[in-house]
């Protein structure tokens, strides 16, 4: 797991490297991000003492015209355990990208209000063109230096609703690293809307609840075990 955790911050350091200051929007940060982690998480073995679980990620490009009211990525989660159970649901992210004047301009509340009507286990996804550090709440007084971090959409829109907008970087308060929301929440079945109507809305591409630009399907499985087998209809291109 800390090799995985150490090459997600490599990963995260070289999008940043390549897309700052010229190619510094969402969707191309984004488009990088996800063809980056179908790479990585190519049915990789994560290692534990004794034992082993397998991640198989696959990443799609929406083809239609994006609604600028909702999220930019969703993963299908797919989440297996030995002894038969299975977890399946959706992580919805809102990607923002900082601006040179350290805040991110393009985060608005209508917007995000918006985004908890419809998905009230968002998060939110935030690009840092330079490393932040902030302090880890646990296990112990560590500070993580990254530049992508994830904060609960309810829990940010709540502290954003008292704070003047261009000092919203304030929302990092709240935030924690991208690679530990993927490697301890998510992997583990943590964080995700169970609804099966908004994994199918997406699935199906009915855009219902969420048109995002981006999907991934991840599945979390033993080696005796076969991933869970998603079909994605028409609108969602393999990147």
């Amino acid at each position: 797991m800390r090799r995985t955790v150490r090459e997600l911050e490599l990963l995260f350091a070289d999008i940043c490297q390549q897309s700052y200051p010229y190619e510094w929007d969402e969707n191309f940060i984004t488009f990088q991000l996800m063809r980056q982690l179908r790479r990585l998480f190519a049915q990789r073995v994560i290692h534990f003492n004794n034992w082993s679980k397998i991640v198989d990620w696959q990443s799609f490009k929406n083809r239609g015209k994006q609604e600028t009211n909702y999220g930019d990525i969703a993963l299908l989660v797919n989440v297996q355990f030995t002894s038969g159970e299975t977890l399946k649901g959706v992580a919805c992210l809102e990607a923002k990208r900082e601006f040179n004047s350290g805040s991110f301009e393009s985060m608005g509340l209508a917007q995000l209000e918006g985004i908890l009507h419809n998905l009230p286990y968002a998060h939110l996804l935030l690009y840092n063109y330079v490393r932040k550090p902030c302090q880890l709440k646990f296990p112990d007084e560590s500070v993580w230096e990254s530049h992508f971090w994830v904060s609960p959409l309810n829990t940010a829109n709540r502290l954003l609703q008292q704070v003047d907008m261009n000092n919203n970087w304030k929302v990092m308060r709240t935030a924690f690293p991208f690679a530990m929301f993927l490697t301890a929440r998510i992997l583990w079945g943590l964080d995700l809307d169970f609804r099966t109507e908004i994994y199918d809305d997406i699935v199906e591409g009915n855009k219902r609840y969420m048109n995002p630009s981006y999907v991934g399907v991840v599945n979390v499985y033993y080696d005796h075990q076969r991933p869970v087998e998603v079909s994605l209809s028409d609108i969602w291109e393999e990147i």
